[in-house]
């Protein structure tokens, strides 16, 4: 096997246990054992166990960056915009959340996973400044600052989303999407029956 691929094939293993159990309960001992290498073997390929967890988190934030904004390419701006907060406000409790979530705090105590998730963070508004960009050239939007729209109402989507984390519900969520929605029409002067 190559290089590539037992590196790829522990990243693989170390996101199926963080979804399972969360950062702080994966050791390099449980890793080993569900990828079926040594521990050696683990950090022949990494130089340490924040260097893994980074790597695990950047993959899997970066899937889900391309599987969320495929759709949203081919939407109308409005529908994209819905589509993009919807994605952003969990209704169930769910194990990639909490990785994000784990992530989060992992960015706390080591510069280089802050930098990571800060680098992601950007990924996903640049993604919805370019909804907002195109909802602007569409006159369906209109806001002087694409960028500073989309830092706004993401932050405001990630507030409600921790919350929503905690006590996830269809009911909850879709409320969090109303307020939020009412927040970007004032942002981006959407008619208020929206």
């Amino acid at each position: 096997m190559s290089r590539i691929d037992r590196k790829d094939q522990i990243i693989t293993a170390a996101l199926e246990l963080f979804r399972s159990k969360g950062f702080a309960d994966v050791s390099t001992r449980d890793l080993a054992e569900h990828a079926g290498l040594s521990r050696s073997h683990v950090y022949h390929y990494f130089s340490d166990w924040k260097e893994l967890r980074r790597e695990a988190f950047v993959r899997f934030a970066t899937d889900q960056l391309d599987e969320v904004r495929a759709p949203l390419a081919l939407a109308p701006p409005l529908e994209a915009l819905l589509g993009f907060l919807r994605d952003c406000l969990p209704s169930s409790a769910d194990a990639d959340w909490a990785l994000w979530l784990d992530a989060w705090d992992e960015a706390l105590y080591d510069p280089q996973m802050a930098q990571a998730y800060l680098s992601i963070n950007a990924q996903w508004q640049a993604m919805l400044a370019e909804v907002i960009e195109r909802g602007v050239a569409a006159q369906v939007f209109r806001c002087d600052s694409s960028t500073r729209a989309a830092r706004q109402i993401f932050a405001l989507a990630m507030g409600y989303a921790d919350d929503l984390m905690l006590n996830p519900s269809t009911e909850s969520a879709e409320s969090a999407l109303g307020e939020v929605l009412e927040v970007a029409g004032w942002l981006l002067d959407l008619p208020r029956d929206l």
